[in-house]
């Protein structure tokens, strides 16, 4: 017996939509990674402030990465180094971006920090505009990793930043405190506790890494003479703790999909990172 051609139609469509949707349920959370935040997620160098290739070696993006061994197209990397100026503005254009990308996985390590850093006339607007910086975040609907805030006022010492740039402590702890609250609501957010590694770099104490920690009195060389950003080898091992959290409270996201040995990140992630110099100034 012949079935009618417009039986068929519908029947084939559903058949279809059948096949596809394991394969698309099976996608890698891996898969498609963006970065977003400020110059600590950028690479920022102080002596290379149109760029150059240490500034590039400082990008997140090239040791994620290099870190990252499961399947998944190259990171990419939205984060300004002109959120200083005015994250209300710039943070928008990163956050719409994202949408577009569809990804699987966005990591903003210092997003929140200028959120709460930077010129305000008081407690009351910092916590203001840290919830501007939430309701941003809460247009990704995908897993995301976020730092807290945090304690850095010895870099007003380098000059990289003001004295008036620095929140007071209660600031602060009130928005890692907000943070941590809105996180609890949020399932697929992670933070990661960036107050810490600054506090452990600068302390020059100790930081655990997945496999093989950096004893005493390595931590502080990750950190460049502005006492604020990473270096290369800081851009590593930063990478590495963003992978460690995200793996500690994702089951999504194995750790058997990450390579932590930091020599090898740093090596594959720079290497990388040369690369890519090279190829956009055409040598």
């Amino acid at each position: 017996m012949k079935i009618p051609i417009r039986l068929c139609l519908p029947l084939l469509a559903l058949l279809m939509a059948v096949l596809e949707s394991p394969a698309r349920s099976a996608e890698s959370p891996w898969q498609r990674v963006v970065v977003i935040g400020a110059s600590a997620s950028a690479g920022f160098v102080i002596t290379e402030p149109l760029g150059g290739e240490e500034t590039t070696r400082c990008k997140l993006n090239y040791y994620l990465d290099a870190a990252i061994t499961a399947r998944h197209a190259p990171v990419k990397n939205l984060a300004s180094t002109l959120m200083f100026m005015d994250p209300e503005a710039f943070a928008p254009l990163q956050v719409a971006a994202v949408a577009k990308g569809q990804p699987t996985l966005v990591i903003g390590v210092d997003f929140l920090f200028w959120f709460c850093y930077g010129d305000a006339t008081s407690d009351a607007d910092r916590a203001a505009r840290f919830e501007l910086g939430l309701k941003l975040l809460e247009q990704i609907h995908c897993p995301l990793v976020v730092g807290d805030i945090p304690e850095v006022s010895y870099a007003t010492n380098t000059g990289i930043i003001s004295s008036a740039q620095v929140p007071s402590e209660t600031a602060r702890r009130a928005a890692n405190q907000r943070l941590k609250a809105w996180a609890a609501v949020h399932p697929q957010v992670v933070v990661m506790p960036l107050a810490r590694f600054m506090h452990d770099t600068m302390a020059n104490v100790p930081l655990k890494l997945r496999g093989r920690p950096l004893s005493s009195g390595q931590t502080r060389t990750l950190l460049q003479a502005d006492q604020l950003h990473p270096n290369p080898h800081g851009a590593e091992v930063l990478s590495l703790g963003v992978l460690d959290a995200l793996v500690a409270r994702q089951t999504r996201f194995p750790a058997t999909a990450v390579r932590w040995d930091p020599e090898q990140v740093y090596r594959i992630g720079s290497q990388a990172a040369d690369a890519a110099r090279q190829a956009a100034e055409g040598l």
